[in-house]
């Protein structure tokens, strides 16, 4: 499960948004650069309110990059 995946679980762009208090095109934004590491401890916890499964390593920083298809 990437960072897109996760965001889509939550709620998608326009639902993480509103359940985060920012804006939308940040949300966007995070899906093609990944969740930033300053607010991934409250993704967790929002996640786990939500019953959404994260990887093992989502707050650790040997968090690979999926590949992206070309």
């Amino acid at each position: 499960m990437n960072d897109a995946d996760i965001i889509i679980a939550l709620g998608d762009t326009a639902g993480l948004a509103e359940a985060l208090g920012v804006r939308t095109n940040s949300i966007s934004n995070w899906k093609a650069r990944g969740i930033p590491w300053p607010v991934r401890a409250v993704v967790k916890d929002l996640a786990r309110r939500k019953r959404v499964k994260l990887p093992e390593d989502f707050l650790t920083n040997k968090r690979v990059p999926e590949e992206k298809n070309a």
